[in-house]
C-alpha cells in the first residue's frame, strides 16, 4: 500500500458527487441499514462538497480507531487485509466520471469514503474487521486459503443484506455507495440466500457485473460472531491440503 497526496478536484468533479449522493438520498432511508445512515449522520457526508478525509479520520479514529488512506487503483489481497489489521480502510483516490454515475468496478470515493468509511463509525462493525484483516492475513502465502476470506468479505462487508424490523436493508458497502445497486439488490433479480459460512466461502464472484447472487444476516451480530466457525473451516482445509 501506498498512501497518495489528495486530488485537486474539478467542478465536474464536485457535480459527479452532488448528483449521486442527491439521487441516493431520495431512497437511501428505506433501502440501507441503520449502521450506515447513523454513519453518515456522524461523519457529516452529505451531496454539498466531497468530504476532506483529514477531517473525516479525526472521527474516526476518535470512535473506533479507524482511518481512511488515500490510494491509487485498488488494494488487493495481501495489501487489502493487512490495511484492515492496522486498522486502514483505502479510499480511492478519484471520482466516477459522468458515465458511470450509477455503478463502477473501480472503489473510487465514492464507493470508499460515501459507501464504506460510515459503517467505521460503529465499533462493533469495526472491531470485526480489524480481527476479519488480522485472521485473513495469516493465509497471505495460501492464495487458494486467502480466496475464502475474499469470497465471505464480498459477500458480506461488501455485498450483502441484512434483515430488519422494517424489512430486508442492505449492509454491504458496495450495494450501499451506488443507486443502481440499491435497487437491484433489492428487486427481484437476484437470487438471495440465507447466510451461510460454508455457502459464501465457496461462492464465487466476479467484480465486473451486478451481483446475481446475495445472501441476507438474521442481524449484523450474526456476521460478527461467525468468524471463529469461518477460521476454524478454513484452518480445516489448510490442515487437509498440507
Amino acid at each position: 500500500m501506498k498512501a497518495v497526496a489528495p486530488k485537486k478536484y474539478t467542478t465536474e468533479d464536485l457535480e459527479t458527487w452532488r448528483v449521486i449522493l442527491s439521487e441516493h438520498r431520495k431512497k437511501r432511508d428505506s433501502q440501507v441499514c441503520d449502521i450506515f445512515l447513523k454513519g453518515l449522520e456522524i461523519l457529516d457526508i452529505n451531496e454539498d462538497e466531497i468530504p476532506d478525509l483529514e477531517e473525516i479520520n479525526k472521527v474516526l479514529m476518535r470512535r473506533t480507531g479507524f482511518e481512511g488512506v488515500l490510494v491509487e487503483g485498488l488494494e488487493e489481497g495481501n495489501s487489502f487485509y493487512h490495511m484492515l489489521e492496522e486498522r486502514q480502510f483505502p479510499v480511492g483516490n478519484f471520482i466516477r466520471s459522468r458515465e458511470d454515475l450509477s455503478y463502477t468496478p473501480a472503489p473510487d470515493i465514492v464507493h470508499d469514503l460515501y459507501g464504506h468509511l460510515p459503517f467505521y463509525t460503529d465499533k462493533a462493525y469495526s472491531d470485526f474487521s480489524y480481527e476479519f484483516g488480522k485472521a485473513a492475513s495469516r493465509y497471505a502465502d495460501r492464495p487458494e486459503l486467502l480466496r475464502q476470506f475474499e469470497r465471505f468479505f464480498w459477500f458480506t462487508v461488501e455485498f450483502g443484506l441484512v434483515k430488519t424490523t422494517q424489512g430486508v436493508r442492505i449492509f454491504g458497502a458496495g450495494i450501499a455507495s451506488s443507486t443502481g445497486e440499491c435497487d437491484y439488490a433489492l428487486s427481484d433479480a437476484p437470487t438471495v440466500y440465507p447466510f451461510d459460512i460454508d455457502h459464501i466461502r465457496k461462492q464465487e464472484f466476479r467484480i465486473d457485473e451486478m451481483q446475481k447472487i446475495l445472501f441476507c444476516l438474521e442481524n449484523p451480530e450474526q456476521l460478527y460472531r461467525s468468524l471463529p466457525e469461518l477460521c476454524a473451516r478454513v484452518e480445516q482445509d489448510a490442515r487437509t491440503s498440507a
